[in-house]
């Protein structure tokens, strides 16, 4: 018997779960990185006002720039205290000692100042010592093997003195020279900063007398006039001459303003406030500088400096003894003539200059075009002696001339006043720490 079962097929059922997690986070009302909450800096925007210092770049030559409220190009230079001055690697730059404000790199490199070598150098020593310069001014020579950037202040800090030099308020001028055109500059410690391999720096003696093309220019003829460069006041006879190419930067007193003249254009400058001018070599200043004095009521300066000669003829006389009598007389007359001019024209020299010293015109000078001129608005030849600082300490004297001591009170205290009407004496004030006990003294007396 065969038995067949037929199972039945067994299937099973699984359930698939799908299960989706879904996570809810409350937002913060303010997310806050630890990022943020150690930050040292702030967008540039949140601070106004103010001239933003970059940091220094592939360079190829030295970049000077004034920071502050700068004018216009044709009238005013800046006003500006602070010079900012990015430098290629390789470039040195020489700075007055005691002027360097600050030193910064680039951003790509944050160790490039550590690159920076300093040395102080006193440059051209021998020559401002004859010519009457101050020689003991150095300089600070800043060289790197990378770029970076600079802050020069116009004052410089130098060691303390008893009688220390007034300098007021000073500020900067940057002079771009491309090798077409030289500058003399007159004061000579107004070079802050100045950089540039191809520069020169050199000094000359100041001319005292106009050139002989100056001359025939105005009329003048052969004679020699004075510059009014030069005085008995000021021991100064040299000036410094700069050429070729690079950048100077230049500090004045007060604020520093540029005149550009025409050809032929004439200006009247007092000569302590003039800063520099363009010039074409070192012998080319005495072509454009004439001293000028102030005549005295209708004299013309032209009229009593170039009067006409008057050239006579030779006087022919007899060989014979009346001849020679007359020969003698008109030599002594001629003479006494000389003589009496001589003197003449000193008493109206030391009367016209005794007049403008006194109004303040002595130091005048005609500048004749054409030229650009940098003027200051002030003039610093003035000394000052700082005042003694006196102690806040009292000093209370211990024993008088009648030898009895004087006793400091150390203790401090609140007290109490009161008065009492006494018999022949009136109200009498005095003062108790306690109102109790007074009380029962006053209490006792009236018992």
């Amino acid at each position: 018997m065969i038995n067949t079962k037929i199972g039945r097929p067994c299937v099973r059922l699984h359930q698939l779960n799908f299960i989706r997690s879904i996570t809810i986070n409350q937002q913060p009302s303010s997310t806050i990185s630890t990022e943020q909450l150690t930050k040292t800096t702030t967008i540039p925007s949140n601070i106004q006002q103010v001239e933003e210092l970059t940091n220094s770049r592939t360079l190829e030559a030295p970049e000077f720039k004034t920071l502050g409220n700068s004018g216009s190009s044709t009238t005013s230079s800046s006003s500006s205290s602070i010079l900012s001055i990015n430098l290629p690697p390789s470039v040195p730059i020489y700075l007055k000692r005691g002027s360097l404000l600050s030193i910064y790199g680039i951003k790509q490199d944050i160790t490039s100042i550590n690159s920076v070598r300093s040395s102080l150098e006193f440059p051209l020593f021998w020559k401002k010592l004859i010519y009457g310069i101050d020689s003991n001014k150095g300089y600070q020579r800043l060289i790197s093997t990378s770029p970076f950037s600079i802050l020069v202040s116009s004052q410089s800090r130098r060691g303390g003195s008893i009688f220390s030099k007034n300098n007021g308020d000073k500020s900067f001028v940057n002079l771009i020279l491309d090798g077409g055109t030289d500058w003399a500059i007159l004061k000579n410690d107004s070079i802050q900063a100045y950089s540039g391999n191809s520069l020169n720096l050199n000094i000359y003696k100041l001319p005292n007398y106009i050139s002989k093309k100056l001359s025939k220019k105005l009329g003048f003829g052969n004679k020699k006039f004075k510059t009014g460069l030069i005085s008995w006041i000021n021991r100064k006879i040299g000036y410094i001459l700069i050429s070729g190419r690079g950048n100077v930067g230049l500090i004045g007193n007060g604020n520093i303003y540029n005149l550009n003249l025409i050809k032929n254009e004439e200006i009247l400058i007092n000569k302590e406030n003039l800063l520099g001018i363009t010039v074409n070599g070192p012998y080319d200043l005495q072509n454009c500088i004439i001293k000028y004095q102030f005549p005295l009521k209708d004299q013309s300066i032209i009229d009593s400096n170039t009067s006409d000669v008057i050239i006579e003829k030779p006087k022919l006389y007899e060989p014979n003894s009346w001849g020679m009598i007359k020969y003698r007389f008109d030599q002594f007359n001629k003479s006494f003539k000389k003589i009496f001019q001589s003197i003449f024209k000193y008493s109206s020299d030391v009367k016209e200059s005794g007049f403008n010293y006194l109004v303040g015109n002595q130091e005048f000078i005609k500048i004749i075009g054409p030229r650009n001129i940098l003027i200051q608005s002030n003039v610093d030849n003035s000394f000052i002696i700082p005042s003694i600082k006196r102690s806040d300490k009292i000093v209370t004297p211990v024993k008088s001339n009648d030898n009895t001591e004087v006793k400091k009170s150390t203790t401090t205290g609140d007290y109490l006043n009161y008065v009492t009407i006494e018999p022949g004496k009136g109200a009498v004030f005095k003062s108790t720490p306690d109102f109790k006990d007074t009380v029962d003294q006053i209490d006792n007396k009236s018992k």
